[in-house]
């Protein structure tokens, strides 16, 4: 397996996560399609453990720092918009759920 397809295999995987956390998907769904992303991977015929754990690993950092962000501006709103900052908690939910998930996957391998 190509070193160099690795970032684009894992950004192909991120906007794919991202979509769906932008959509409004449920913490399960979101762990759901983790689970599919890392199926495909383990599917590839020339697929070894240690690739997978970088491009684990490139989702998880992405997503923790972008989940930690949004925690913070949370945090820092000061009862402002009602429905923005549900929102915000939702995403934030199904950020967290990625993370989780990404963590056990890491774990497994």
């Amino acid at each position: 397996m190509s070193e160099a397809s690795e970032p684009s295999r894992s950004n192909d995987a991120l906007a794919q996560l991202g979509e769906l956390i932008a959509a409004g998907a449920s913490p399960d769904r979101i762990t759901e399609e983790v689970g599919t992303i890392i199926a495909s991977w383990a599917a590839e015929p020339e697929m070894d453990g240690g690739v997978a754990q970088v491009r684990i690993e490139r989702l998880w950092d992405s997503i923790s720092k972008d989940a930690a962000d949004l925690q913070e501006q949370i945090a820092d709103a000061e009862g402002g918009n009602i429905e923005a900052l549900t929102q915000a908690q939702r995403v934030l939910a199904a950020m967290n759920a990625a993370v989780t998930a990404l963590a056990a996957a890491h774990k497994r391998l």
